[in-house]
């Protein structure tokens, strides 16, 4: 019968046993570049290199494949587990002969000598969990998006929510003065000029009425993908002189706030071709303006219409006299639903559609709405639209 406790044969079966494993077995010096004694040929499957370059630093050394930044910890950890007489067990990269990025589990321990307690080398098992710990960032990856989705949900819930009611609050302001005003205009002994009062609120709850109803329509179509810009030709004077007529008569509306227009008419840009949407960019300006004028008590409005200097956008700036913009919600002006002031503010009165409505068409030009500057004496918006915008 063969004498299977021969050295040669324990030889054999300790180096199939090592070749089966999934990773590789080392014994190496403890120094600065870790020289490899010993080391199973399973390293060039992960390491790329073969034992016979590793091996006592021929090629290069295992300090080196390891990736730099895990280097010097690496170095203390073992530091500390020989100090102890612990066990190492840590993950970190290394970088194969390809390039390639790897992440390896390594536990190792030292070796002493059974009389003097004197640290010989150490022993060890190096593999590959580049897998595992990929699946591991991807779960955490995934975590954290879900817990994002979650967060923006709620805060949409939170959000619509609140703009429910102040959907309620700006239905019932307008519908409460148009029923009311229409029962004092049934009664008898009215004066003229007390039915022309009363005619005029109800027309002005109407139009804030239908204005509502527009707003919750076109945010509806913004939403859904249905709302398309109509590009037509003009020039830039006017466009200028169209938002001109158009502010001044919608500040009309507002007794103590004036409107202050520097434009481009009559310099060298009045005649600049111009190809966007005219009406989108009416409502946005108009939209700026009425929000500027609801937020200036006393004051003026002001509405800057100019050129870039390559005469490539056209920029409309609008700034207000107000108490300014908090900065804990500049943040989440242009979401939809959301106001940053006091709902039942009523100068402030609006369903928090407004700034989403305009930032979304001013994207659909392939321009950009943003707040420009914002202080406790005022904030001013700026409209960026392309004077040949690039539509998809």
């Amino acid at each position: 019968m063969e004498d299977i406790f021969k050295p040669d044969r324990i030889r054999n079966t300790l180096e199939r046993l090592i070749h089966n494993l999934p990773g590789f077995v080392y014994r190496c010096r403890n120094d600065q570049q870790w020289t490899m004694l010993f080391i199973s040929d399973q390293c060039e499957r992960i390491t790329g290199y073969s034992a016979g370059e590793l091996t006592g630093n021929k090629f290069i050394s295992y300090d080196e494949v390891i990736e730099p930044s895990y280097r010097e910890y690496l170095h203390e950890r073992w530091v500390d587990v020989i100090r102890n007489k612990e066990v190492l067990k840590e993950e970190y990269k290394i970088i194969r002969k390809d390039g390639q990025e790897r992440w390896v589990w390594e536990q190792g321990r030292g070796v002493y000598d059974e009389v003097t307690g004197e640290l010989l080398y150490l022993d060890g098992y190096i593999t590959d969990v580049t897998e595992r710990v990929e699946a591991y960032e991807n779960l955490l990856l995934a975590n954290q998006e879900l817990t994002e989705a979650n967060k923006r949900r709620e805060e949409a819930m939170t959000l619509k929510s609140q703009f429910l009611s102040n959907l309620s609050h700006e239905i019932r302001t307008p519908v409460n003065a148009i029923m009311g005003f229409t029962q004092i205009l049934s009664e008898e002994g009215l004066s003229n000029e007390d039915k022309i009062d009363c005619l005029e609120i109800i027309h002005k709850s109407n139009r804030s009425l239908l204005k509502l109803i527009d707003d919750i329509v076109q945010a509806s179509k913004i939403e859904t993908n249905q709302l398309k810009p109509h590009i037509s030709r003009m020039t830039a004077g006017e466009l200028s002189r169209e938002l001109g007529k158009a502010g001044t008569k919608l500040l009309q509306e507002y007794d103590k706030v004036n409107l202050e227009l520097t434009t481009i008419e009559g310099t060298a840009n009045e005649g600049l071709i111009v190809f966007t949407d005219k009406e989108f960019v009416k409502d946005i300006v108009l939209r700026l303006l009425d929000n500027a004028a609801r937020f200036t008590e006393i004051g003026s409005v002001h509405l800057h219409i100019f050129i870039s200097d390559d005469k490539t956008q056209l920029f409309f700036d609008v700034s207000d006299q107000g108490y300014g913009i908090k900065k804990e919600v500049e943040a989440n002006l242009f979401k939809s639903f959301y106001r940053a002031d006091d709902p039942i503010n009523t100068r402030t009165r609006g369903a928090g559609l407004g700034l989403f409505i305009s930032k979304s068409c001013a994207m659909l030009l392939n321009g950009e709405l943003l707040l420009l500057d914002n202080s406790a004496k005022g904030a001013t918006f700026r409209l960026m639209v392309p004077v040949t915008p690039v539509l998809g």
